[in-house]
């Protein structure tokens, strides 16, 4: 079986994951017309209780299966591969039976004391079925990005979008006059079916893969199912636990956001629409361009891994400083664009809520979050789980201490300055461990000199470059995106003139040639 480069696997999943991300807009941009920023603030509630359970089932079991995976695909031990994700599917299922039971004792004080609006309740209860299904596709996207083949993953994906999309259109006209409990229902529906959707595809074409196996593989290296646990245990365990705490403080975070508001002087609904501004509206698009870094960071964990297991540290060296190097880029050409056109873009999206100056101060925060992401998959890679959960830890402290103290005097100003910080704070600590483990040297003309040059050029033509398509069409919507694509566009000219973005390498990658 031929392998797949790193990068070649991440420009697949990005492509999907840009697929997946306008399909999520087209969703956004609907449910929030149909619901109001306050429906989105109630939706926005159940969010932390979403990613506190599945993020604690998944992550580890994911980043557990895609290493060992790909440790034993680059020993040709293939006899172990489907050994490692019946082990893992096993495993997820019954940790999600066991997680969906608990929810569903625990349901009434989750939505009455915990998130304090007992119109979660019905919400809440529709998502506790999946709740074993979301492992169990955990444990089979694991096996995929462990052999580098992200095709099943990346086609899955946009199934569950449109699976998704579909459900609530369908549903829309007969939930959203029963009030916004009902509604709110309504799309947790369609996300619940839509994870179903998800596995539906990746188990047919893992069994499909399975029927047109390699015969007679070489049972050498074979590896006990109970070692196989044992490992995946050990792997998954401390990712699970990083996960779950930071999800707790995460929860916790966004939980506290709308009640500091409260304090602040905003009654109950308008906090609720501040707080759904923010988090439904503005925050989704800051992280838009995660499509990269997320990419990045998932087929890091494999590849890394691999090349560390056949003693390739030039190529762990190579692949940790492009993808840093990337992820730089992409942090300054969306920090100009969101400074330089807040306003056009959420009018262009969310014309019933004014969300551009929420946009706006969310701008400064790009590059950290992008950096912290990327950082995470490298980190994730080199098995350093304990010092990414004492890192991130660190930063949900400062952020919590953000909302508590800060929004009520500053309001949501005070969180996002929360975010600048503990991000950066994050970011300074993992480059230390990173540098540490690797020797990899600090490139600060590529990776921070030349690019924030060309950022802030970006800032400074905008104005011009929305003027000169303002020549040709008065339309607001057109004259938006024209401008947006053109400083897009002048942004990685420029970097590839100065040399930022080699022109050789971008061909390299592109023909998916594998970097020794």
């Amino acid at each position: 079986m031929s392998k797949k480069s790193f990068i070649s696997g991440a420009i697949i999943l990005m492509m999907a994951g840009f697929i997946v991300k306008i399909f999520g807009f087209i969703y956004r941009i609907y449910l929030s017309n149909l619901i109001g920023s306050e429906g989105i603030g109630l939706f926005q509630l159940i969010s932390p209780v979403y990613s506190l359970i599945i993020m604690t089932l998944t992550s580890g079991v994911s980043i557990a299966v895609s290493k060992m995976v790909a440790e034993e695909h680059a020993k040709n031990n293939l006899i172990n591969l489907r050994r490692i994700t019946y082990c893992a599917l096993v495993m997820s299922v019954i940790a999600g039976i066991a997680v969906s039971t608990g929810m569903y004792i625990f349901l009434d004080f989750i939505s009455k004391v915990i998130l304090k609006d007992s119109r979660t309740y019905l919400s809440l209860l529709i998502l506790i079925p999946c709740i074993p299904v979301i492992a169990a596709a955990s444990a089979l996207k694991g096996y995929y990005y462990g052999i580098q083949q992200v095709v099943p993953t990346a086609i899955s994906q946009i199934f569950e979008q449109v699976v998704k999309i579909s459900i609530v259109i369908i549903l829309a006209s007969r939930f959203i006059d029963s009030g916004l409990e009902y509604a709110c229902a309504m799309a947790t529906l369609g996300m619940a079916l839509g994870e179903i959707a998800n596995l539906s595809v990746l188990m047919f074409v893992y069994k499909f893969r399975k029927k047109k196996g390699i015969k007679n593989i070489s049972k050498s290296g074979i590896l006990r199912k109970r070692k196989i646990v044992k490992d995946i245990i050990g792997t998954a365990f401390p990712v699970s636990v990083n996960r779950f705490i930071t999800s707790i403080m995460g929860a916790f975070e966004f939980i506290l956001i709308p009640r500091r508001l409260l304090v602040g002087g905003l009654s109950y609904t308008k906090s609720m629409m501040e707080y759904g501004k923010l988090t439904g509206m503005a925050m989704p698009l800051i992280t838009f361009p995660c499509l990269v870094t997320s990419s990045l960071a998932i087929t890091l964990v494999p590849a890394i891994s691999e090349a560390i297991s056949l003693k390739h540290f030039r190529s762990v060296n190579y692949r940790i400083s492009k993808s840093i190097q990337l992820t730089f880029i992409l942090g300054f050409i969306f920090t100009s664009i969101f400074l330089a056109y807040p306003n056009e873009i959420g009018g262009i999206l969310y014309r019933r809520e004014k969300i551009g100056d929420i946009l706006y101060i969310l701008a400064f925060t790009c590059i950290f979050t992008y950096l912290q992401q990327t950082l995470l998959g490298v980190l994730n890679g080199m098995g350093k789980q304990a010092i990414s959960l004492r890192n991130s830890i660190i930063g949900s402290a400062i952020r919590i201490t953000f909302v508590y103290f800060a929004i009520p005097i500053y309001g949501l100003k005070g969180y996002v300055l929360g975010i600048i910080i503990s991000s950066a704070f994050v970011c300074i600590l993992n480059f230390v461990t990173v540098i540490k483990t690797t020797g990899m040297s600090i490139d600060f003309k590529n990776w921070l000199i030349k690019p924030g040059i060309v950022g802030g050029f970006m800032f400074f033509v905008s104005k011009y470059v929305y003027s000169f398509f303002d020549i040709f069409t008065d339309k607001f919507v057109w004259n938006t995106a024209f401008a947006l694509m053109g400083n897009i566009s002048i942004g990685l000219i420029l970097m590839t003139l100065i040399g930022v973005l080699k022109t050789e390498e971008i061909r390299r990658l592109l023909k998916i040639k594998r970097v020794k």
